[in-house]
């Protein structure tokens, strides 16, 4: 990288964290930032969702996402992430795995006042702290939160099934107004170096390798470049040209993200949101047809810009399926004697459902229940039953018009709890939907 961008007519200081005394916090890090000491910070949206201010920089390049390194683990009997509620969970202060935990729980209504955080200063405390008994499930990444796993902890959730983390690159706001023509360099030696280490991977780990520092970047030996992009989707500069082409995917994540930290009690700044996104400099890099890779990474499953499409399961395999998590939404309304949705019940699923089925490779179990008046005999349990599964049928349609692949979704009913009530409160009760993300065993 430090060659290309000469090549280039520019100078690359890289500053490694946890290398040579480069120890900082993430307030530290963004302030550098602001203040224009850096010029780029490659970082994480949440991170820089957290900060959430355009005069700090802005979001310049899409860089990869965690896909399976990071996990939520759990005690044996601790089967979802509902059953998380009251339990010790334990995770790395201000690391990702916090913001990983806090993503998991909102997929469940939960939030951190349901559970009792167990924060550590390390990844290696917080697995420490499960192994020693002091926490029921951990927050962490690999290779730490292997030796949880060892000791019998359960995935329940992974970055390879819940894209909930991505890595950018944050460019100064300084830098993007005084230096514009320095930071399009960077990006496109920056392009140029991902291009080669898909292209022609041996060359790009030799680099590495002869650059020092092998304890660090773990890549010493023939192998290691790939073996540690396994659990990386990289982000090539087809799929940044994608994203930044239609920023409002972007500008939805960064919302989401703002959403998660809110709820988890972190105050979030007001800002337009569209001011944290700058695409012109992979536009500009999109121009040379050069810096395009011509290979498909070690890991090519990246989701942000990509249609998720998943195999339709056989009924063996949906009755195989695990819970991972029930969603907090129920309530869906219909029109009056229809199956049309109304419009709150569509906001709620745009909402509440989407976000989650754009960023994970889950199946949704879609569960219809349908109030049964009576008094007896004036509806029978088939017919009670038929409409159930079509408010069920009728929600998958909905989700699938909105560019889910309809062979995500399993379709089921549930029995009414109050079969012919005359009680309108009791029949009300009957009529919802329930939705569980659900996966295929051995998660």
């Amino acid at each position: 990288m430090r060659g290309l961008l000469a090549q280039r007519g520019y100078e690359l200081e890289l500053v490694p964290f946890g290398l040579d005394g480069n120890d900082f916090s993430e307030a530290e890090r963004f302030e550098r930032l602001r203040s224009g000491e850096w010029d780029v910070l490659a970082t994480t949206l949440d991170g820089f969702a957290r900060q959430g201010d355009p005069a700090i920089g802005a979001i310049t390049a899409l860089v990869d996402e965690s896909a399976g390194a990071d996990k939520l683990v759990a005690a044996p009997g601790i089967a979802t992430i509902n059953d998380l509620r009251g339990k010790r969970v334990a995770y790395s202060e201000g690391s990702v795995g916090e913001f990983f935990l806090y993503y998991a729980l909102s997929l469940a209504g939960l939030g951190p006042g349901d559970v009792t955080l167990v924060a550590r200063p390390t990844v290696a405390e917080a697995v420490a702290a499960y192994t020693s008994g002091e926490a029921d499930a951990v927050s962490a990444w690999e290779p730490d939160v292997l030796a949880a796993e060892e000791q019998g902890a359960q995935v329940l959730i992974a970055s390879d099934k819940l894209r909930a983390i991505l890595d950018v690159l944050v460019t100064s706001r300084q830098s993007i107004e005084s230096r514009p023509a320095a930071v399009q360099a960077f990006h496109e030696a920056w392009f140029e170096a991902l291009k080669l280490m898909i292209d022609s991977p041996a060359d790009a780990e030799q680099a590495i390798i002869e650059w020092g520092n092998t304890d660090w970047s773990l890549i010493a030996a023939p192998g290691d470049l790939t073996a540690s992009l396994e659990s990386l989707a990289q982000a090539t500069l087809g799929a940044n040209q994608i994203a930044f082409r239609s920023p409002d995917v972007l500008v939805s994540r960064i919302a989401q993200a703002q959403d998660v930290w809110r709820r988890a009690g972190q105050s979030v700044p007001e800002a337009d949101l569209a001011q944290l996104i700058d695409g012109r400099f992979v536009a500009a890099s999109a121009q040379d047809p050069g810096l395009f890779s011509t290979q498909p990474p070690a890991n090519s499953s990246f989701l942000l810009t990509s249609r998720i499409d998943l195999p339709q399961l056989s009924q063996q395999e949906q009755q195989q399926t695990e819970a991972v998590v029930q969603l907090p939404i129920e309530k869906i309304d219909f029109e009056p004697d229809s199956l049309r949705l109304t419009e709150q019940a569509q906001r709620d699923l745009i909402e509440q459902v989407l976000p989650v089925l754009r960023s994970s490779t889950l199946y949704l179990k879609i569960e219809g229940s349908s109030a049964w008046p009576g008094p007896e005999g004036r509806f029978t349990a088939e017919e009670i039953r038929a409409f159930a599964r079509d408010r069920a049928t009728s929600v998958a349609t909905f989700l699938s018009q909105q560019g889910i692949n309809p062979n995500r979704f399993i379709i089921g009913t549930l029995e009414p709890k109050y079969p012919n009530s005359i009680n309108e409160a009791e029949l009300a009760q009957d009529r919802i939907v329930r939705f569980t993300l659900v996966t295929l065993p051995g998660r």
